[in-house]
C-alpha cells in the first residue's frame, strides 16, 4: 500500500507536537519532597526514561501527570489541556508497576473489553481492538484465563495492552519490562517502535530499558 505525501506530513507534524509539560512539578508527603521542581517536555514520538532507584520518585511523577495525585505546586499540561482533567486522562494510557485493578474473577479477554468500553469504544469496536492488541502482542492464553490465575508476568502484560487501548497520545508505563520474559519484552519493545507518533514516559531502574529510550530523567532518592 502506497503512502500519500500528506500522510507523512501528518506523522511527522504529530512527532514534533509538544505532548506534555510540566513546569516546576513538586509532590510532597508530610515533610518530605519527593519529587522537586520537575521540568520536562515530551513531543510526539519521543520515549524518556524516568531512571532512579525505589523511592526516588518515579511512580509519583507517574501518577500526579495522569491525574491519580494531586501534585502540591507546579503545572502539567497534556496536548494542551489542564493535567488532572477529563479531557487530559482521556488522551492518557496508565500502566503502573504491580497493577492489580482488573476484575479478577473476570477473564483478560473481558477485562480489556470492559477498559475499552470505558474509553468510548462501541460493543463491536472494543471487541476489535481487543483482538489487534491480542495479535500484536500475542495475549491469547493471558485473555482467556481468569485474571486471578494469572502469574504476576501475565498481569503486567495486560497491564500493557489496557494502556495501549484506543491509541492515546501519551503512554505513562510504569516498570513496563518487570517481570516478563524476553520474549514478552521483545514484544513490548516491537509495540512501542511500531507508535510513531506517541509519546511515552517511562519509569524504571534497568539499564536494559534505558536503551530504548531517546532521554533519560535520572532521579536521585
Amino acid at each position: 500500500m502506497s503512502v500519500l505525501p500528506q500522510q507523512v506530513n501528518d506523522a511527522e507534524a504529530l512527532r514534533g507536537e509538544r505532548i506534555l509539560v510540566t513546569r516546576a512539578l513538586c509532590r510532597r508527603f508530610g515533610e518530605r519532597d519527593v519529587v522537586r521542581g520537575l521540568d520536562l517536555t515530551l513531543r510526539g514520538g519521543e520515549r524518556v526514561a524516568l531512571h532512579g532507584p525505589n523511592g526516588s520518585g518515579k511512580t509519583t511523577i507517574l501518577r500526579c501527570i495522569a491525574g491519580t495525585l494531586a501534585p502540591t505546586s507546579g503545572a502539567i499540561v497534556v496536548c494542551g489541556e489542564p493535567g488532572g482533567s477529563l479531557a487530559a486522562r482521556r488522551l492518557i494510557g496508565l500502566s503502573l508497576s504491580q497493577e492489580r485493578s482488573f476484575f479478577m474473577r473476570l477473564s483478560g479477554r473481558a477485562n480489556l473489553v470492559f477498559f475499552a468500553r470505558l474509553r468510548g469504544l462501541g460493543k463491536r469496536e472494543a471487541a476489535r481492538e481487543v483482538e489487534r492488541l491480542d495479535e500484536e502482542l500475542e495475549l491469547g492464553e493471558i485473555l482467556a484465563e481468569r485474571t486471578d490465575r494469572c502469574s504476576s508476568g501475565m498481569l503486567q502484560q495486560l497491564a500493557v495492552a489496557r494502556a495501549l487501548l484506543g491509541e492515546p497520545r501519551l503512554l505513562l508505563l510504569d516498570e513496563p519490562t518487570r517481570s516478563l520474559d524476553d520474549a514478552a519484552i521483545e514484544r513490548f519493545w516491537n509495540a512501542m517502535e511500531r507508535r510513531k507518533t506517541t509519546a511515552a514516559l517511562i519509569a524504571t531502574h534497568l539499564q536494559t530499558d534505558l536503551v530504548h529510550c531517546e532521554r533519560t530523567v535520572d532521579l536521585v532518592g
